[in-house]
C-alpha cells in the first residue's frame, strides 16, 4: 500500500489552478494566470481524447489526456499520464471509465508489477515534472496467486477484476471506496466463463448497475419496416446489441461508453476481407420493438468511435478520416456536419482514444465526493 498527501483536497485544488499552464503548451490560451475559483467555474470541457504517442512521441511514455474544442479540434488543455498507463497497441480500451467525473482521479492497471493504481491530478510544484499531470498516489496490490485488472471509476467507488493465475474459477468483480482503495473490497459479481473458458465481458450502466454479458438473457425484437435486433439489457440500458438489417450485421462497440436508456450506437460487423459499411446505426428499444436510425451513411467509412453529449442531444462520431457532429431531437437526426479532421498519435490504430465529451463544467464534489462515471494535431 502507498498513500500520499496528494490525495488531500488542497492539492487537488492547486492542481486545478495549474491547468492554465497546459493551455500555453497547447496553444489554446495566452497563458495568463487564473484563480482557483475562476477555473473551478470554467471547468474542463471539450472532447477529451487520450493520445498514446502525442505529436509523434513514444506511445509508451508520451501519453497525454487532451481536451479539444468540439467545434474546431483545437487543443485546449494537456495533462500528462503516468508512463505506460494505457497499452499503446490495444485498440479497444475503455478509457472512458478510467477517469472520475470531475477529472481529479485516473485509475489504471500495470502488469509488472501487477497492480491497480489510482493517480490524482497534481500541481507541478508537488512533483519533479514541469507540467500538470496525473501522479500515482495509491496502489492496490494482489494477494499471492491473484491478478488484478480492468479498473473502472464510477461515483465514489473504484471497480476492478480479480482473477487467479491457475484459472478455472470465474474472475470476480470487486469494488472499493475511491478514497480508500486498499480497504476490504465488496464482491459485486462473478464473470461467468464462456467458450474456451473466456470470462464474460462486463460494464457499468450510467446509473452504476453491473452488467455481466453472459449472465443476462437476450431479447429479440423486430422493427415494423424490417430488420431484427437482439439485445442484452440491465436496468433499462442496452449494453450489448446486434442488428440485422438490409443483409448486413451491426454490433455494439467493444469497450465503449454505454449510451443508456435503451439506446445504443452500433458499428458494422465486417466479414473478413470485406469492406465495412459506412457510418453507424443508432438503435432505440421501445417495448418489444425498436427503431434504427442510420448515421453518416454517406461517410468515407465506418464509425470507429464516438462520444455522446451528457444529455444525449448530440454525438461526436469519428471515422478513419474525420470527426462529425450529429445533433438529435427525441432520437431523430436533426443535423449532421463534419467537425474537423481526425487526430493522429503513435498507437497501433494511429488515432487517440475517445474518453468523454464534457459539455459543461462539473460543479462541486471535488473536496468531499470524488465522483465519476463507470471513458496531437489534426491530419492534413
Amino acid at each position: 500500500m502507498r498513500r500520499s498527501p496528494a490525495l488531500t483536497p488542497a492539492v487537488c485544488l492547486l492542481a486545478l489552478a495549474a491547468l492554465t499552464a497546459c493551455t500555453d503548451t497547447a496553444g489554446g490560451s495566452d497563458g495568463s494566470a487564473e484563480t482557483v475559483e475562476d477555473l473551478a467555474e470554467e471547468g474542463l470541457t471539450g472532447l477529451a481524447l487520450l493520445h498514446r504517442g502525442f505529436e509523434g512521441g513514444d506511445p509508451e511514455t508520451d501519453q497525454v489526456l487532451v481536451f479539444h474544442d468540439p467545434a474546431t479540434g483545437q487543443p485546449l488543455h494537456l495533462i500528462a499520464l503516468p508512463d505506460g498507463a494505457v497499452d499503446p497497441m490495444a485498440s479497444s480500451v475503455p478509457v472512458h471509465s478510467q477517469f472520475s467525473e470531475d477529472w481529479t482521479f485516473f485509475a489504471y492497471a500495470t502488469t509488472e508489477p501487477n497492480a491497480v493504481n489510482v493517480a490524482v491530478l497534481t500541481d507541478p510544484e508537488e512533483t519533479d515534472v514541469e507540467e500538470i499531470s496525473y501522479q500515482p498516489v495509491e496502489t492496490v496490490t494482489p494477494a499471492a496467486g491473484e491478478i488484478l485488472s480492468q479498473p473502472v471509476i464510477h461515483g465514489d467507488r473504484l471497480w476492478f477484476v480479480s482473477d487467479t493465475e491457475q484459472g478455472g474459477a470465474p474472475p470476480q468483480v470487486l469494488s472499493v471506496p475511491l478514497d480508500a482503495p486498499t480497504g476490504t473490497p465488496n464482491q459485486e459479481g462473478s464473470l461467468a466463463l464462456g467458450e474456451a473458458q473466456r470470462p464474460s465481458d462486463w460494464a457499468l450502466t450510467p446509473d452504476g448497475a453491473l452488467h455481466i454479458r453472459n449472465s443476462v438473457q437476450t431479447q429479440q425484437m423486430n422493427a415494423p419496416g424490417g430488420g431484427s435486433l437482439v439485445v442484452r439489457q440491465t436496468d433499462g440500458s442496452v449494453v450489448n446489441a446486434t442488428l440485422n438489417v438490409d443483409g448486413g450485421q451491426w454490433q455494439t462497440f467493444d469497450g465503449a461508453q454505454v449510451w443508456g436508456e435503451g439506446t445504443a450506437v452500433l458499428r458494422p460487423d465486417a466479414v473478413a476481407g470485406a469492406d465495412a459499411s459506412p457510418g453507424a446505426y443508432l438503435v432505440a428499444v421501445e417495448g418489444q420493438s425498436h427503431e434504427a436510425t442510420r448515421l453518416l451513411e454517406e461517410a468515407d467509412g465506418p464509425v470507429v468511435q464516438y462520444a455522446p453529449a451528457p444529455g444525449r442531444e448530440s454525438v461526436l462520431l469519428q471515422t478513419e478520416e474525420a470527426w462529425f457532429r450529429v445533433d438529435l431531437a427525441d432520437g431523430a437526426v436533426e443535423e449532421t456536419a463534419e467537425a474537423f479532421p481526425r487526430f493522429h498519435d503513435a498507437s497501433m490504430d494511429g488515432w487517440p482514444l475517445a474518453v468523454r465529451w464534457a459539455t459543461e463544467p462539473v460543479s462541486g464534489g471535488t473536496e468531499a465526493d470524488p465522483s465519476g462515471d463507470p471513458s496531437g494535431s489534426p491530419s492534413s
